[in-house]
């Protein structure tokens, strides 16, 4: 499973059009990369495609009703907390001078099995995140993007908890 979620994490970033080095890393081959400006706004831009795939994630399944009743509150709280990922990644990168990508028009999302399918579908895009701010945070420089990023790494690895324990998923 877990080489399925890194290649679906490589799979948006690849369509989102991320640089090749960060790609490396997130594929799990990369290499140290240079502490910098522009690495930063290589990781930002990852971080912001798979921001953007999640919040699209939660609003089909919320406008949908794809999630279980008992936990359509879970999903709002978690796709607000991506919103408010994507939307303080932005201010970092334009108070830098970035270009921040933008939410595609459509996502793939492929079978949309509402209840515990959703639930499973969700958790495959926290676990795609918690994934990809793991193998990228130690290469950002910027420390106010650093502490952005661990502070959203916590909330990502909460999600994935929370989904995982629904799911009778071992949680350690």
């Amino acid at each position: 499973m877990r080489d399925g979620r890194r290649r679906f994490v490589v799979r948006i970033a690849r369509a989102a059009g991320v640089v090749p080095a960060v790609l490396s890393l997130i594929e799990g081959r990369g290499e140290a990369l240079p502490r910098g400006q522009e690495t930063d706004f290589a990781i930002l831009d990852a971080a912001l495609v798979i921001e953007h795939h999640a919040i699209a994630v939660y609003d089909t399944g919320l406008q949908r009703g794809l999630f279980p009743p008992g936990l359509r509150d879970r999903a709002v709280e978690f796709r607000g907390d991506h919103v408010g990922h994507r939307d303080t990644q932005i201010a970092i990168s334009r108070e830098r001078g970035g270009r921040p990508p933008e939410a595609r028009a459509h996502y793939d999302l492929g079978p949309l099995e509402p209840g515990d399918g959703f639930v499973r579908q969700a958790l495959q895009i926290e676990v795609a995140a918690q994934e990809a701010y793991t193998a990228l945070i130690s290469h950002i420089d910027t420390r106010d993007y650093l502490l952005s990023a661990a502070f959203i790494l916590v909330d990502e690895v909460r999600h994935m908890t929370v989904w995982r324990r629904v799911l009778g998923f071992r949680i350690y």
